[in-house]
């Protein structure tokens, strides 16, 4: 009898043993991951198992299952667990094909963001298998061809006659002008990121050949290249300055922060000075968002949000929602200085970011406060905060994979007046953009406030 209950001792200890072993997640032989920082390769679902060695940043590992924390991986024929803090979430489990959508060609990189080699460039059209998708990367193969692309430039429908086709508007030979008073830049590819070829002058006509994500492809003259589609209008605008224009209007500066004033109307130009709250400057003119405005012996370009006809009290912006503390004026004002900092996945400064690496530079440096270093965590830290009562110096978590379960896959600050200042790997820098555009709306997740 003692025996018997021996054994059936020994048998219950090794079933406690064993249990907390258990895989949730079925394998998948064809999920490819990415380890975002070096981390610990272990035997088992904790701390407390051996380390078989270190995995480097940047090394691609095939998924296998969950446990709570813990992700089974192989590695270099290994089977074993990493923290899952420091592999890619949410990558797809199936190959489906897509097309190369955009007329400037796409880049195809040795890993998942602009910071890596390009290998090869695909035209427009190429039909591509997409093997896993990770936040805004997919990694694809074509031929003998296999890395990772932008997924703003894939779409599951071939295009036509050379030209884009993601249903955004494809023109060809329409008449439409130039409507920036400050004269509009031709590319030689639909980004920024691509060289001026010339400026054409606000009132221009040029022949729209085709339009995609934001950008058109034109004619004027003897010049073909590409434009923002945002400063073109169907009719002529008024010569000079648009029907919104202004002359020799006072206003006054509206923004805790403070506001910059830039060379041109954009904030791709670069900063010439910042202006006080309250500072009252005169409006030469007003086009697209933006004012030419001179203040003392300063001459340049600031955001018309900004601008109010009174003067603001000096406690703030005479919108609650947006006013700042001062703190969060602090933590904004240094998140500005790395504007145009290059994304790098893992990094956390200060020559390059990751978006939660940024979130977690700025906060560090400009309030001496230490968040988690990834934005799932982030995305917990602190006192939620509805849409709708955001204040600057907020944290805003998104779902970029698109399915938008709650899941968290990228971060930023809210800077006030519906914009938001993050490392964006789709742009590879630190950018600002529109809090209320549809994409961001549709992956919004939530919102936190530690200040």
């Amino acid at each position: 009898m003692s025996i018997n209950k021996k054994y059936v001792m020994a048998g219950m200890l090794a079933t406690a043993l064993v249990a907390p072993m258990t895989d949730v997640t079925n394998s998948h032989a064809d999920d490819t991951r990415t380890i975002t920082g070096r981390v610990n390769f272990r035997t088992g679902p904790s701390k407390e198992y051996d380390s078989m060695g270190k995995i480097e940043k940047g090394k691609t590992v095939t998924y296998l299952g969950s446990n709570g924390s813990w992700r089974k991986i192989k590695y270099n024929s290994k089977t074993g667990y990493v923290h899952k803090d420091y592999i890619s979430e949410g990558t797809s489990t199936s190959t489906s094909e897509k097309y190369v959508n955009t007329s400037a060609g796409l880049n195809v990189r040795k890993g998942p963001s602009t910071s890596y080699a390009k290998i090869a460039t695909l035209t427009n059209g190429t039909k591509v298998k997409v093997i896993t998708t990770s936040g805004d990367w997919s990694k694809i193969s074509s031929g003998s061809i296999t890395g990772y692309v932008s997924n703003q430039y894939l779409s599951s429908k071939s295009s036509s006659s050379g030209n884009t086709s993601n249903n955004d508007s494809n023109e060809t030979s329409i008449t439409k002008y130039v409507d920036a008073s400050v004269g509009l830049n031709v590319r030689k590819g639909a980004g920024t990121s691509y060289s001026v070829i010339t400026t054409l002058s606000h009132g221009t006509k040029v022949t729209v050949k085709s339009t995609s994500n934001g950008w058109s492809k034109i004619t004027s003259g003897s010049i073909t290249g590409y434009v923002s589609s945002s400063y073109l209008s169907s009719s002529k605008p008024s010569t000079g300055n648009d029907s919104n224009s202004e002359t020799s209007t006072t206003k006054y500066v509206d923004s805790k922060a403070g506001l910059n004033v830039r060379k041109g109307a954009g904030t791709n130009y670069s900063v010439i000075t910042t202006l006080n709250h309250g500072t009252k400057v005169t409006v030469k003119s007003t086009s697209n968002g933006w004012s030419k405005i001179t203040s003392g012996s300063i001459t340049g370009y600031v955001s018309s949000t900004y601008l109010t006809s009174t003067k603001p009290s000096s406690g703030g912006s005479s919108n609650s929602n947006t006013s700042t503390s001062a703190s969060a004026s602090k933590i904004i004002s240094y998140a500005k200085t790395l504007l145009g900092k290059p994304y790098v996945w893992g990094a956390q400064g200060p020559s390059g970011f990751d978006c939660s690496g940024f979130t977690y530079y700025v906060f560090k440096n400009a309030a001496g406060i230490t968040l988690p270093r990834t934005s799932s965590l982030q995305s917990n830290y602190g006192t939620y905060v509805s849409r709708s009562n955001l204040k600057p110096g907020d944290l805003v978590f998104f779902d970029t994979v698109g399915s938008n379960n709650g899941g968290v896959t990228h971060c930023g600050i809210y800077i006030g007046n519906g914009q938001l200042i993050h490392a964006a790997s789709g742009q590879g820098r630190v950018v600002i953009n529109d809090l209320n555009s549809s994409y961001y709306v549709n992956a919004y997740v939530n919102a936190r406030r530690v200040l």
